[in-house]
């Protein structure tokens, strides 16, 4: 066993911004509040959220907050 959680291991991939991204999604920042808190474009957010979505296999955002507090695989 690695002693790296489950959602630890979902996060690997991600960069450090996406993970932060993915953070406050996980405390239902809205794409405003997000873009606001990083001082980025809404394009740059939706961006992030392009690739958090792919690297976590869901299409939306709340099926990657119950993935990642889940830690479960495909929620679809």
């Amino acid at each position: 066993m690695s002693g790296q959680s489950e959602t630890a291991k979902m996060r690997d991939g991600l960069s450090k911004r996406e993970s932060e991204v993915l953070s406050w999604l996980q405390q239902g920042m809205s794409n405003k509040e997000i873009e606001l808190a990083l001082e980025v474009s809404p394009r740059t957010i939706q961006k992030h959220l392009q690739r958090i979505y792919q690297h976590l296999d869901v299409h939306t955002r709340s099926e990657a907050i119950v993935r990642i507090r889940g830690g479960t695989r495909g929620v679809r």
